[in-house]
């Protein structure tokens, strides 16, 4: 957290300045960019055209408020250096853009074509980091416990769903993408495993 390394650092300021620059717009001009640039859920069920594919990246510099945003950016501030420190800032960002993807190609395969949810926020993300911190410097950096590991695992899930299910933290009426988080945090996992550091051999 006090190794603030590149990439980290500039998403959070990226992040900053979108929503800075979010909030300098008229209401109506800052309607479009978010209907525009975040992900809708239901356009999997329909055609998914090139704009749908590039809003799975652009939802994930999209916030709901300053709130949202300062939450997202101090998980990030926490759980980054530890990922990209031992990996690297080209394959810190390929982990925390995939793990975004990951996490909301989820939450509309979880959507029926009937309804539509559109997100934002970096928040599948962020997940995919702490998954990826959770077996870098837990199970395969140190020799961590197994069981200790999986019970991390199962709490974290859990605890996201509970969050998500009820709504807790969020505005009221605003739903949660809870299930986008947990796929933020698979992926993150599992990148983490692939990208992990490797034992010098001599």
């Amino acid at each position: 957290m006090f190794r603030l390394p590149k990439a980290t650092g500039w998403l959070i300021a990226i992040n900053v300045v979108v929503q800075l620059v979010r909030s300098l717009l008229p209401t109506r001009v800052d309607d479009a960019v978010v209907d525009n640039l975040g992900f809708h859920s239901a356009s999997l069920y329909g055609h998914f055209g090139a704009l749908n594919f590039i809003s799975l990246f652009t939802y994930q510099f999209l916030h709901g408020g300053w709130d949202h945003l300062g939450l997202n950016m101090a998980s990030l501030l926490a759980f980054g250096a530890g990922v990209e420190l031992p990996i690297g800032k080209a394959r810190f960002l390929m982990l925390y853009f995939l793990s975004g993807v990951a996490g909301a190609l989820l939450e509309g395969v979880f959507t029926t074509s009937a309804g539509d949810d559109l997100m934002v926020g970096a928040s599948g993300s962020i997940s995919g980091v702490f998954g990826a911190l959770m077996v870098i410097w837990g199970l395969y950096n140190r020799g961590g416990n197994p069981l200790g590991f999986l019970r991390m695992t199962a709490l974290w899930i859990v605890l996201m769903a509970v969050t998500g299910i009820f709504g807790i933290g969020a505005p009221q009426g605003t739903p949660v993408a809870w299930i986008a988080h947990i796929g933020g945090f698979i992926a993150g996992m599992g990148l983490g495993y692939l990208l992990r550091p490797r034992p010098n051999r001599y």
